[in-house]
């Protein structure tokens, strides 16, 4: 045989033996997604019996958002809060908080588009268009203001918005581990929000997600009866990820930007709460932070890491007359560790400076 002939039957021969492998490789991807999927909507359909919402729906814009409010309707104060970014079972994970504060105030909670038990807007995320659907959802829930607004995470970003438009609407702040608009200053869209976001909307649409358990929380700190961290689960197997949620996460930096430009918001009383996970009694609950610590001051024994976590908000809110920032002991979400140590710095504020 020429060599050409036999370089022709090699090549013939790989060609093939490739186009099997492929088909083969699709084959088995196909089975695999349907067996994911299959899993996801069986296991969808058993949950159903934890997702009760516990607030009422209301219309906006075309679509439904959840809005809860329980509590004390004769309080003079009305606590709103907003959740973060990302954050899909809230409607569960405060509830310990809310129980330590409805005896005395009223209690309202609204889920942004396409978060928990809300539903996808199919519009863009911009601080606009969320700042809108939440007072629209307030106002067709028949919750009036001033409000007193608990904002979590990047719940922040479109609280000091509000009240930079709307001051006259809002009686006081108090954050929850908030963000600011600095924050985002030397960020891209393409830095915060890139391709791996894209796809963890599909990724969570067919069911892979469940098989990382770290995206479910746990009840370390007893906080939860079993039923909240049934249903805190079942929402995040519902919507850890949606559509909406990284349009919010797309939309992010040029939403923070937007509230940059405005100022810092001078009107309005802020009382600011950081977590601070090196703070006792935490660290010690924790044994990776507690070993990161340790290692740290082995490197590094002068640093004082407590002082230091929070410097960079300390420093960035020193010279905004209307802010109070304080530190707690525990991680990022505080309620999920100690609602009943977070209930009372909120009453604190509110009975010291709001009602006094």
């Amino acid at each position: 045989m020429k060599p050409k002939s036999k370089l022709k039957a090699f090549l013939h021969k790989f060609f093939k033996i490739f186009i099997i492998f492929m088909i083969a490789t699709a084959v088995i991807n196909v089975v695999l997604f349907a067996v994911i999927y299959g899993n996801h909507q069986s296991k969808l359909k058993d949950e159903v019996a934890y997702l009760n919402a516990p607030g009422k729906f209301v219309e906006v814009n075309g679509h439904s958002m959840h809005v809860m409010i329980e509590g004390n309707e004769e309080s003079e104060v009305t606590l709103l809060f907003l959740h973060s970014a990302d954050v899909s079972d809230d409607s569960v994970a405060l509830a310990p908080l809310f129980k330590e504060l409805k005896n005395e105030y009223r209690i309202v909670f609204v889920e942004r588009s396409g978060v928990g038990f809300s539903e996808n807007s199919g519009s863009d995320r911009d601080i606009d268009t969320m700042l809108k659907e939440t007072r629209l959802a307030l106002e067709k829930a028949g919750v009036k203001g001033p409000y007193v607004v608990v904002p979590v995470g990047t719940a922040g970003l479109e609280v000091t918005y509000w009240a930079n438009m709307y001051p006259e609407e809002i009686q006081a702040v108090i954050g929850i581990n908030i963000t600011y608009p600095e924050q985002y200053a030397d960020i891209t869209t393409e830095e915060y929000c890139g391709f791996f976001d894209y796809l963890l909307v599909p990724f969570y649409k067919l069911g892979a997600h469940r098989f990382v358990t770290s995206i479910y929380p746990t009840n370390a700190y007893g906080v939860y009866t079993d039923t909240q961290m049934l249903t805190r689960k079942a929402l995040i197997s519902k919507g850890g990820f949606t559509e909406d949620m990284y349009c919010e996460n797309l939309a992010m930096v040029d939403n923070a930007n937007k509230v940059a430009e405005l100022g810092w918001p001078a009107e309005v009383n802020m009382y600011l709460i950081y977590a601070n996970p090196l703070m006792e009694p935490y660290r010690s609950t924790d044994k990776s932070v507690s070993a990161s610590y340790e290692s740290a001051l082995e490197d590094n024994p002068e640093v004082d890491y407590i002082t230091a976590y929070n410097e960079s908000v300390r420093e960035y809110f020193e010279d905004k007359g209307n802010v109070t920032v304080e530190e707690m002991a525990g991680p990022a979400r505080l309620y999920t560790y100690n609602p009943k140590g977070l209930g009372e710095m909120i009453k604190g504020y509110i009975e010291g400076q709001i009602l006094q």
